[in-house]
């Protein structure tokens, strides 16, 4: 599907073009899930009043332990607190 620029008003909202709103089956008091992903806006179809469930595909996600940090804090709780007074 080809791309789109769309404006957004003084009140923050924007049209959603008329080929992407039949593909997906948004009408009138369709809610979506807005996603910020960095410096992307993504938007997803809620269906059947079900919020999306993030996945191992999620981009965030993928952070999950790419960050050093206490090993097991439950185990260490006690020298943790002891280190930060």
């Amino acid at each position: 599907m080809e791309p789109y620029i769309v404006h957004v008003t003084s009140k923050g909202q924007l049209t959603l073009p008329s080929p992407i709103r039949k593909k997906l089956g948004i009408g009138k008091g369709s809610r979506l899930f807005v996603i910020l992903d960095e410096n992307e806006v993504h938007l997803k179809k809620i269906e059947g009043g079900n919020i999306p469930v993030f996945t191992e595909k999620s981009s965030f996600l993928n952070l999950i332990g790419s960050f050093e940090g206490p090993r097991d804090l439950a185990r260490n709780h006690d020298s943790h607190l002891s280190e930060e007074s």
